[in-house]
């Protein structure tokens, strides 16, 4: 699908901006840069989502890997150290692929040699296969495993309780580190030795940990080395699991067999649309409890609600996945309480955080997009109609907490010290963007709520129902009178005792995109206007007009200075995807808003960055031209709107 040249992966300074990711369905993956040299603490071969201890764990750093030939010893492995890289086994890099899986080749004379990396779906299992693709040497492989045994958010050094020892295991070895951790498996499917010889490497260091302000050096443990014959034909294949070992060949063959079937799913007119629909389905996730979710992002997010419902169409309803998006549905349905879907579904404990406002008022949507993908009308009914029901109910009779409507039927949330939507971000201590009172999108989604939960009313709930009628009408008499911005000709971003917040960000946008407005053409074409002249860019939407005083174009420093600036004008691809839908809800010439949508947004529609993650859409860029991927590498909702922007852009 990709390839990364040869000239690409000896230059450190390009080779190490290039990351891959793979997945294992578990919230656990596999990931480094195309030359293997770490520059994350978040990097790992094999970081799992363990049960016991719960959470995500990096087990196995790196796999130092060496051949030996004309007893010459030739490093392939690349780590930063203090004012240096040892080894350079980078220049022995002959290129990066990266398809089904990720790649590696290395040319050392007339041998040329593939390293691929394989996380087995629905197992903390990764699978290193070393083949010699080209040559008459028979060279020894050597492998040596650096493991760390921590948390993905911490960071390793030398320490008195390690246990060292490892011990025999068919065709490998078996060491626990630590009591309270699982042990880790490694052994390779060819007969290999192994060499005890416990040690510490030290100080090896992420690049990116340092810009962002984090500590960024680490010590990791090695156990001993593996040695073997690499020969043509031949594969080595080297497993590091939580699990004792099987056959490794017949699991390699298994895993991609599955690969290639989910890929033939997600068929594609566009290949590159094929790819998309693939890879968004590293994002779909059974979690230690075996819960049916989404990964919000890679590699530090972990589960949110709202992120899971404006993913879930475009990762499973439009790619070609509507039974697991079935049990999403139906998983997060039985969390409701008092009106919200949890917020955070917290990865290190049983801890449901139900702070946002939202995630509840998206539920509906991605119900009205399952339906709308020719979902079951009785799965809606017998699953997930009594959570809807009991959502418009609690808003109706105000338990939510922290919301309540006012007399014109204004949803209103928080207050000056809590952040309930999605622009959540705090730094030094206080709201970046606060949005206490009625927010413009959840007015939008609120009134779509009640719309949507209108067609779905059974007769017993008649009563209800009268109530959700007379809600919606009342606000939307009120919603253009109060939301109106006369200055700008368009949607005010907040209504609270101050009265309008008039900074023009993209949440208007909402207001036309969802499935039920309370916009007529005229005023839906003037927000179009106001957001295509301040916010539009070829990679989402700017989440603040660069007019205003306090516009940050950049996403650089220590948390707070990043934070600062996450929603006060970078750019968000997720947002391209509801800007698309609004843009043809009003459109005159349908054919010609499609095409400029097409050659507008296709860098977010049919590729992935040149730098940063090679086969995701990130979770945001910088504000102003060049606009640098920024964030997560890999973000579920940037990817999930992709799809289905794509897909709306086919419709007739």
């Amino acid at each position: 699908m990709l390839h990364i040249s040869r000239d690409d992966c000896v230059n450190t300074e390009t080779a190490t901006r290039k990351e891959w990711i793979d997945a294992n369905g578990l919230g656990g993956y596999a990931s480094s840069t195309v030359i293997n040299c770490h520059t994350r603490k978040y990097h790992g071969l094999l970081v799992a989502a363990l049960k016991q201890p719960k959470g995500r764990f990096v087990l196995l750093s790196k796999l130092e890997t060496s051949v030996l030939a004309n007893d010459r010893e030739f490093l392939l492995s690349s780590n930063k150290y203090p004012g240096v890289y040892h080894p350079t086994g980078h220049q022995f890099a002959d290129g990066f692929d990266q398809g089904l899986y990720p790649s590696t080749t290395y040319r050392i004379g007339d041998a040329l040699i593939r390293k691929s990396f394989l996380m087995v779906h629905g197992k903390n299992t990764v699978l290193v296969c070393f083949e010699l693709l080209e040559g008459k040497v028979k060279p020894a492989l050597r492998l040596r495993p650096l493991l760390p045994y921590r948390d993905i958010h911490k960071l390793t050094r030398e320490n008195m309780f390690l246990r060292p020892k490892s011990y025999p295991e068919k065709n490998g070895r078996k060491i626990q580190p630590y009591e309270s951790m699982p042990p880790l498996y490694m052994g390779t499917n060819r007969a290999s030795e192994f060499f005890p010889g416990p040690k510490w490497v030290y100080n090896v260091e992420y690049l990116m940990e340092r810009a962002r302000g984090f500590d960024y050096q680490e010590d990791l443990f090695c156990p001993g080395m593996f040695e073997t014959t690499l020969e043509k034909g031949k594969p080595v294949i080297f497993a590091a699991s939580v699990e004792p070992l099987g056959n490794l060949e017949r699991l390699r063959k298994k895993e991609i067999a599955r690969r290639e079937a989910e890929f033939e799913a997600c068929k594609d007119r566009s290949k590159s649309v094929q790819w998309l629909k693939y890879f968004s389905g590293q994002f779909l996730i059974r979690n230690a409890s075996g819960f049916a979710s989404v990964i919000a992002g890679y590699h530090w997010f972990g589960e949110w609600g709202r992120d899971t419902m404006i993913s879930l169409p475009g990762l499973t309803f439009h790619a070609g996945r509507r039974e697991f998006g079935e049990e999403v549905l139906a998983a997060y349905a039985g969390l409701a309480r008092d009106g919200l879907l949890p917020n955070y579904l917290d990865q290190n404990s049983d801890h449901l955080a139900y702070n946002s406002v939202d995630a509840s008022l998206w539920f509906f949507w991605a119900v009205q997009e399952y339906l709308k993908a020719r979902g079951s009308k009785k799965f809606v009914m017998d699953k997930v109609y009594p959570a809807l029901r009991d959502i418009v109910a609690a808003h109706l009779d105000g338990r939510v907490p922290l919301c309540g409507l006012d007399q014109d039927g204004l949803l209103f949330a928080g207050n000056e010290h809590t952040q309930l939507t999605w622009m959540d971000a705090q730094a030094y201590g206080r709201p970046v963007t606060p949005r206490h009172g009625a927010a413009v999108e959840i007015n939008a989604l609120w009134y779509n709520a009640l719309r949507f939960f209108l067609e779905l009313a059974e007769s017993e709930d008649d009563v209800l129902a009268g109530r959700a009628l007379e809600a919606a009408d009342r606000l939307q008499a009120h919603f253009v009178p109060r939301f109106w911005n006369d200055r700008d000709n368009c949607l005010s971003d907040v209504v609270n005792e101050h009265g309008q917040d008039r900074r023009i960000r993209p949440n208007q946008i909402f207001a036309l995109s969802l499935p039920h407005s309370m916009l007529d053409t005229a005023r839906m074409r003037a927000v179009i206007g106001v957001v295509q002249a301040h916010l539009l860019t070829p990679y989402g939407l700017r989440t603040l007009s660069p007019r205003d005083p306090d516009y940050s174009p950049y996403y650089k420093g220590d948390a707070d200075a990043r934070d600062s600036a996450y929603h006060q004008g970078m750019v968000w691809p997720w947002l391209a995807g509801h800007f698309g839908q609004a843009l043809l809800r009003q459109a005159e010439d349908r054919a010609g808003a499609k095409a400029f949508l097409r050659k507008y947004f296709k860098p977010i529609l049919r590729g992935f960055p040149e730098d940063f993650c090679i086969s995701a859409v990130p979770e945001l860029y910088t504000g102003n031209p060049p606009h640098e991927p920024k964030g997560a590498v890999a973000q579920a909702w940037s990817m999930a709107e992709a799809v289905r922007l794509n897909k709306l852009l086919k419709e007739k």
